[in-house]
């Protein structure tokens, strides 16, 4: 896990755009958000100011297509303390690469 947020903390120059395969949020990253964030108790409140991490909408408020590092939702994923997001476990390397790739190829939908 640390090699990985140090690959990305550590590359700010503009990284390869992988172009297969495809990262969509319906194939990719829909699981990790509904499974991580839209859980009891984190963004799933109905009168909370935090958007439900559920739709691709959702998502999207948190996200800046094809910068990751502009992105809230990756942002928080790869922080080392505070408010890091999950708050209740972390996501694997893989779940975190997926997302930073989702958002690097431009957060297609579908």
């Amino acid at each position: 896990m640390a090699f990985i947020l140090i690959l990305f903390l550590g590359c700010r120059h503009s990284p390869d755009v992988p172009v297969s395969p495809i990262f969509t949020f319906d194939k990719d990253v829909a699981s990790i958000t509904l499974n991580n964030c839209a859980t009891a108790g984190c963004h799933d409140k109905p009168n909370d100011e935090r958007r439900p991490l559920v739709t691709y909408a959702d998502v999207m408020h948190y996200v800046k297509a094809g910068k990751p590092y502009d992105s809230k939702l990756f942002k928080s994923m790869i922080k080392l303390s505070g408010n890091r997001m999950p708050p209740q476990g972390l996501l694997t390397d893989q779940q975190i690469k997926s997302v930073y790739i989702w958002i690097l190829q431009g957060a297609r939908e579908n």
